[in-house]
């Protein structure tokens, strides 16, 4: 079976997005999601978005990104990493005849560019999923395992049904003694700019700063709303936060010498019911693991989606 490999380009729009659905059923994308994640991510590099076809038909594609333009700070601390954010052979190929070469194309290819290590899925500006879906695409992740790349890290996807949500009176007891020690969980206000970005750039990941950042021109421009986060106070410093976007709660996070009191706690719950009030009947969660589950799990939040994080060195 001869395949032929070649680069993304315009006129491959249609084909690629139709067999992306095809191949990835519960993570097809619209065009607009093509356009906005993919080809206007500031590191779109076409030469490592690949296509194989055979005698002329669209058979399969994989998507290779790395930091062409936007350093990705601690994600990406040396500059050297890489990333497959998605895959997918036509059911009548065979996986193993389209995908290896597609594969070995897109590594040759990231080793000429000076990469050193190659990820699947997690691309922060840009992922679609955290990693491989175990149940759903199995085929999928034994390709990748049978071509030298580990597991190196399971994370889940979370779902809850909150049409019905009240705080806890346990929760509420618990944000009371918060109350008494000075630490207060409240809606984010635009006089909390600087100490917000300030308390984001020491202690979150480099992505969700910049994912704040933006959501905080949004604010300025009417497309998004300081209750959709609640900051975490205590005294003049803000020492944690959350947000939602939609029925999309996260990402949250408290300061490590705070963790351990309850805070992440409370917030998840002010957040939920914030979200009921506002007409939502569901919230997610894209990303976690197992540990912050637990969390999760006390406020009706079940497994929906449990995915593999695979690494190889190139």
């Amino acid at each position: 079976m001869h395949i032929s490999i070649n680069q993304y380009t315009d006129s491959d729009r249609e084909q690629v997005l139709s067999l992306w659905e095809r191949t990835l059923p519960l993570d097809a994308i619209t065009e607009d999601m093509f356009e906005r994640r993919v080809l206007l991510d500031d590191n779109f590099d076409s030469s490592t978005f690949l296509l194989a076809r055979k005698d002329g038909k669209l058979v399969g594609f994989v998507l290779g990104v790395y930091a062409r333009r936007l350093h990705l700070g601690d994600a990406d601390p040396d500059g050297t990493r890489c990333w497959i954010t998605a895959c997918g052979v036509h059911p009548a190929g065979k996986l193993k005849e389209v995908g290896t070469p597609l594969l070995a194309t897109l590594e040759n290819r990231f080793r000429a560019l000076g990469r050193k290590e190659c990820r699947i899925a997690g691309y922060p500006p840009g992922y679609f999923t955290p990693g491989i879906d175990q149940q759903a695409y199995p085929h999928l992740l034994e390709f990748f395992v049978s071509h030298g790349y580990e597991i190196f890290h399971e994370s889940l996807s979370m779902d809850a049904s909150i049409v019905l949500f009240t705080v806890p009176e346990k929760t509420l007891q618990i944000e009371r003694t918060l109350a008494a020690e000075g630490v207060e969980i409240r809606p984010y206000r635009r006089g909390d700019l600087l100490r917000f970005l300030g308390f984001l750039e020491r202690t979150m990941p480099t992505d969700w700063v910049r994912v704040e950042r933006s959501n905080l021109r949004k604010i300025s421009e009417g497309g998004f709303r300081t209750d959709q986060i609640t900051v975490v106070t205590h005294g003049e410093d803000i020492i944690g936060y959350c947000q939602f976007e939609g029925s999309h709660f996260g990402p949250f996070g408290v300061s490590t010498a705070y963790q351990g009191r309850g805070i992440g706690t409370v917030l998840l719950a002010r957040t939920l019911e914030r979200m009921r009030h506002q007409g939502y009947h569901d919230a997610w969660v894209m990303w976690t693991d197992d540990i912050a589950a637990k969390v999760y799990s006390k406020f009706g939040f079940a497994q929906t989606r449990r995915f593999a994080l695979l690494k190889k060195e190139l």
